[in-house]
């Protein structure tokens, strides 16, 4: 009975709430004045009573005087304002009012105290033109966030948010949806915006995985009271650039019998053979061979196409995105094709769906639902691919021909393979790919038992697995030359095989499963507005590999303070634990706090009529990563050679410790402060300035300063230490007049690192310290010229590396022991990993519909070595090729060119001493690149009608269009042999209807 009266008693109080109710009508406009459709205007706390704009903006919703009512458009805008009168008109800016997304909260450009940056939609789709590589997109766009390319078949960019924070990679966090997915197989026209998560009070919301930053991704969902189609057509074209040039036959026999003349060794090539190359008479046997041009074709091509639909009823939005993509490789055609039974062309082909559902199951129930599946196949010759390419530039002009007279593939006894044949005789690798990644979220608010209170919980889980099928087969080739009688002299080598189909079998997999419960509360009143949440969350990673599975568990409290939209303060509590912990130790504790104080809201600023936001911001907080290996703390036995046993001295094969195990165990741990300022003036001007300071401790490394006379190799220990400080500025300004739109953002970013603790040995001399200095800074020996001559040798201290010549280079001693060996190693140039400043900048403009979008970056303070087989370092081993860059853009040292030389001479040996790391081989890492380009025109709406279309849209867009540096022949960023670096070019159209 006493359950009955107390339900009756809860029915009668909600109904006395319903009927205090007033009902206030409204209109929602965007900010050009336009009235905005499919607007959700709920009570705060109170989400069950809500109402939707209609197409002429209008809503009308029950609410009493001094409520608090929040404006949603598509969860991409978002904003609070409080009830006052019966009718009310509001304006949505997509600027001011986008919502900032946190994961786990979400605020505003006004209301947000941590340190967060954001790209969204329209920027993407001006500024960005990848199109099978998604991070490849956002260089420039935002700072704090550094995106280092690298050349490839379809390689990603690495990316680093405020630098290197520890000594390792610095790789962030990505979230897809709220929860850590990969983002190489997205598509651009499904990303609604991306938050780069930079300060402590941000990154603590995600624990242990969020020291190096985190990057969270959100995908379109659908509008109420909408219907939107929109139809993309790109077709590609790749051109590749920065390749180097090797030297034709004759060039490289008379570089070789020059270097062979500086070894002092017997010459390869007489006057005659080295005249046969020249003239190119004899082919057969004195070949010419181009084999990059042989092998490959002027362009390769790629398309994509999607079709996204996107929209919804009252109670049901949706976004549907079909997306179809192919890429093809450079590899000729004439040798892809070359068996009737496959096409060994690298190729990708791939199919994706995304769907985002969402439903208001009731006026107090919502779920979220989202599905993406991936489709794909892979296909190559079955040498890898960096291989391929290595091989073109690797095997000398004069090596061999392509075939031999009898139609054998050529080759010779050093290289033992053909690079041609590599790709048209050896079968072929296909991998068939298949992901798919589901989630969904439930919501309900419990605000009529208790005002404010809502709960969630959300489920997820990812599967991906790939098939591989490998096509082999071996070739013969023939090894044909001349010989001394003149007489042609050949012989075969290998067998020429029919192909073997090996079934297909997994190659890879992945597993990936999440569940969050959450329970929130919400209110807003008179001048306060207070949030708070406990969320649980467990999550699990298991690829096919072993000891590489993941699993991890946090409970964490969030409040959230805001007084009148001047004050606010954010407080974090993160107990997080993860399976790589020791048995026994896995969680700790992850607190943030942060602050911020609108001062263009008080009441002294309010004439300040050009003044729209000024807000300080100033927060710390706490996070950790957690991707270390397992076995730390085990005790492991490998093998320590044979010793003699027993009266027969039997040999017995034996074992020893690897190495001691660990007793306890720490995270990577990050403490991060920061202090900014957020400024919007003349509603046109938008800054942001932060100064941020980054401690890491317990960072694991071996410990080096335990004596060798231990007899074992010590255990890691978490004694690193590395600290990092920095100043991000953006500006942004846009505007229109009448037919005319233009827009200029900047951003620009100062890290400075240092480290503290490495765990480095006890070194004889100050300068071979690598702690005091920064992330990733290069050491190496300081050369001061080449040696002249013997007497020059004589005089000079003793160099270990290798026995050295006239005209190798000769190292300062710093040290002065009269030897050049490990010891005499200082820091030389700057970071090799992390720049000291990075520059972004996109402008554009628009009139009557044609309109021109660029974006420019660029990196200074960073140091790359040159150290590229075949190119910086020719002819080694008597089984490499040479370049141009040694032969006509540097001066090698010779007995001619000995006063003017900025290389060392050239060798056929291994001639270790000239190929040390040194200044001789470092470079200035800076440039300037104009990364993207795109070019539109748009068809004016009054024919566009006609046709049937809201939109119609042609455009060209282009990306690594060019670049200032002072690296030659390769992409400055990477400075290596392989696939090359690419100039893009996109011709596309889109369709709205």
């Amino acid at each position: 009975m006493n359950k009955i009266l107390y339900t009756i008693g809860l029915i009668f109080t909600f109904s006395l709430g319903v009927m205090a109710q007033q009902k206030v009508d409204g209109v929602v406009k965007d900010s050009s004045g336009k009235p905005l459709s499919g607007v959700r205007v709920s009570k705060v706390g109170e989400f069950r009573y809500n109402s939707t704009t209609d197409d002429n903006g209008l809503f009308s919703l029950e609410v009493e005087e001094g409520d608090y009512i929040e404006l949603n458009y598509a969860d991409i805008i978002l904003k609070r304002v409080k009830v006052s009168g019966n009718s009310l008109a509001f304006t949505l800016d997509s600027k001011q009012d986008a919502i900032v997304d946190l994961g786990f909260v979400k605020r505003t450009e006004e209301t947000q105290t941590q340190s967060v940056a954001a790209i969204y939609a329209d920027l993407l789709a001006k500024n960005a033109t990848s199109t099978n590589r998604v991070n490849n997109a956002f260089f420039g766009l935002t700072p704090g966030l550094h995106l280092s390319q690298n050349t490839g078949w379809r390689n990603n960019a690495s990316l680093n948010i405020r630098g290197r924070g520890g000594l390792n990679t610095g790789a962030p966090l990505v979230l897809v949806d709220g929860f850590p997915r990969g983002i190489t197989n997205m598509t651009l026209e499904e990303i609604e915006s991306v938050q780069v998560l930079k300060d402590g009070a941000s990154t603590a919301l995600w624990g242990a995985r969020a020291a190096d930053g985190v990057i969270l991704i959100n995908t379109k969902r659908g509008i109420y009271n909408s219907f939107d189609i929109d139809v993309n057509y790109r077709h590609g074209f790749n051109f590749p650039i920065n390749k180097p040039e090797m030297a034709d036959a004759y060039t490289y026999a008379m570089a070789q019998n020059e270097a062979l003349h500086y070894d002092g060794l017997p010459l390869q090539y007489t006057a005659k053979q080295l005249d046969q190359f020249k003239t190119g008479m004899n082919p057969a046997y004195y070949p010419n061979v181009d084999w990059f041009k042989e092998g490959t074709r002027n362009f390769s091509q790629n398309n994509q196409a999607n079709l996204m639909m996107r929209g919804g009823g009252k109670r049901v939005r949706y976004m549907a995105l079909l997306d179809y993509k192919n890429e093809f490789g450079l590899l000729n055609e004439d040798y892809t094709h070359y068996s009737e039974r496959y096409n060994s062309q690298i190729r990708n082909y791939e199919l994706n769906l995304r769907m985002n559902l969402d439903v208001d199951i009731t006026s107090s129930t919502k779920m979220k639902f989202g599905l993406y599946g991936i489709i794909g196949e892979d296909k190559r010759p079955n040498t890898a691919i960096n291989t391929l390419f290595q091989n073109f530039y690797n095997v000398p002009a004069a090596a061999f021909p392509i075939k031999t007279l009898n139609n054998n593939w050529g080759s010779n006894t050093i290289f033992q393979m053909n690079p041609l044949a590599a790709i048209a005789d050896v079968g072929y690798v296909q991998e068939n790919r298949r992901l798919l990644n589901a989630d969904m979220r439930i919501t309900q608010d419990f605000s009529m038992f208790l005002k404010g209170l809502s709960a969630d919980i959300a489920v997820a889980y990812d599967n991906s697995a790939t098939y591989q099928d490998i096509g082999s087969k071996t070739y013969l080739y023939e090894v044909g030359y001349l010989g001394q009688n003149g007489l042609p002299v050949s012989e075969t080598y290998g067998t020429n095989t029919t192909m073997q189909v090996t079934s297909s079998k997994l190659s890879a997999q992945f597993i990936r499963a999440s569940v969050e419960a959450k329970v929130n509360y919400d209110r807003a009143f008179q001048n306060h507005q207070v949030g708070a949440s406990v969320v649980y969350r467990q999550e699990m990673e298991e690829p096919l590999e072993r000891n590489a599975s993941y699993y991890r568990q946090n409970v964490m409290g969030i409040v959230g303070y805001n007084y009148a939209n001047r004050y606010m303060v954010d407080v974090v509590g993160n107990y997080y634990g993860t399976s790589v912990l020791l048995k026994g130790d896995k969680f700790r504790f992850y607190p943030a706090v942060s602050a911020g104080w609108n001062l263009s809201n008080e009441a002294f600023l309010q004439n300040a009529t050009n003044l729209d936001l000024l807000k300080l911001r100033a927060s710390w907080g706490r996070s950790a990563t957690d991707g270390l290996a397992y076995g730390l703390s085990n005790y492991f036995w490998v093998g320590s050679g044979n010793y003699p046993f027993g009266d027969g001295m039997t040999t017995v094969n034996g074992l020893k410790e690897q190495k001691l195990p660990m007793r306890q165990l720490e995270l990577e741990t990050a403490d991060k402060f920061d202090v900014g300022v957020d400024v919007r003036l003349w509603k046109n001007l938008t800054a942001s300035v932060d100064y941020y300071y980054d401690r890491r401790s317990n960072i694991l490394v071996a410990n080096n300063k335990i004596s060798g006379m231990l007899g074992i190799s010590s255990a890691q220990e978490n004694i690193g230490k590395v600290e990092s400080r920095g100043l991000e500025l953006s500006l942004g300004w846009s505007q229109q007049h009448k037919d005319f739109s233009y827009y200029v953002n900047g951003n620009w970013a100062w890290n400075d690192s240092k480290v503290l603790e490495n765990g480095q040995a006890y070194q004889p001399y100050s300068y071979l310290y690598t702690k005091g200095h920064k992330v990733g800074q290069l050491f190496g020996l300081e050369a001061i010229g080449y040696f002249n001559d013997e007497a020059d040798i004589a005089r000079s201290p003793e160099q270990t590396f290798s026995v050295v010549r006239p005209g190798d280079v000769k190292y300062k001693d710093q040290n002065n022991d009269g030897r050049i060996d490990g010891e005499d190693r200082v820091a030389i140039g700057k970071s090799t990993t992390v720049p000291e400043m990075i520059f972004g900048l996109n402008f554009g403009f628009e009139y009557k519909g044609f309109g021109v979008d660029m974006v420019f970056n660029a990196v200074t303070g960073l140091t790359k070595l040159l150290n590229v087989a075949n190119v910086h370092q020719p002819l080694r081993h008597g089984k490499s090729n040479i370049s141009t860059w040694y032969l006509k853009d540097k001066i090698r040292w010779t007995e001619a060119t000995k006063d003017i030389a900025n290389v060392p001479r050239l060798s056929t040996l291994s001639n270790d001493n000239n190929y040390q790391t040194s200044t001789q081989w470092m470079e200035d890492g800076s440039f300037l690149k104009l990364r993207n380009l795109n070019v539109h025109y748009t068809l004016p709406q009054k024919w566009s009608k006609k046709m049937k279309m809201d939109k119609l849209q042609v455009y060209a867009k282009a990306q690594n269009v060019f670049s200032i540096d002072k690296i030659k022949y390769f992409n400055c960023e990477s400075v290596s042999m392989g696939y090359p670096d690419l100039f893009s070019l996109y011709l596309g159209v889109n369709i709205n209807f």
